[in-house]
């Protein structure tokens, strides 16, 4: 490994660290200009893909871990509540990781016509949490439940 290779491998760890922290929602130590100068060093000096990359695993890692494992434990209990609470979690923390890859927004993704930062983050919601098998299928129930007792009058 190189010596740029190691040290974009130190600045993509900072930024996959920063992250992490967003999605947990503990962000309040977070250095949001020191983290866009690192995202810029990255993509300014054609690492854009393994920041766009990286973004893209870390993001399903935790829909897939985290927020779908929460939903799935919500089935029998609040459901719709806490299907909707991680959707406007995750929607929170894909505009501040929006924020810190600006410039990747900006360069790698009009470059290579991928999907923008946030709309990654919605993509990877709906593929990994909504259309996760029993929470499609719980949620296709609940919602025709929902509209069928709305018809009866009885909601």
């Amino acid at each position: 490994m190189s010596m740029d290779e190691k040290y974009v491998e130190s600045i993509w760890g900072l930024l996959k660290s920063a992250i992490q922290e967003i999605q947990k929602k503990n962000n309040s130590g977070l250095s949001f200009e020191e983290l866009y100068r690192n995202a810029y060093t990255m993509v300014l000096h054609k690492h854009g893909e393994r920041l766009y990359t990286g973004l893209k695993e870390v993001v399903t890692h935790h829909l897939e871990t985290k927020v779908r494992e929460d939903v799935l434990r919500s089935l029998n209990n609040n459901f719709l509540q806490i299907l909707n609470q991680a959707w406007n979690d995750h929607q929170t923390s894909m505009v501040m990781i929006r924020d810190i890859l600006m410039y990747m927004d900006r360069v790698y993704v009009q470059q290579n016509d991928v999907d923008n930062v946030y709309n990654l983050g919605l993509i990877a919601f709906r593929d990994q949490v909504v259309r996760y098998g029993c929470i499609r299928d719980h949620l296709r129930e609940t919602l025709l439940g929902l509209v069928a007792r709305e018809r009866r009058g009885r909601l």
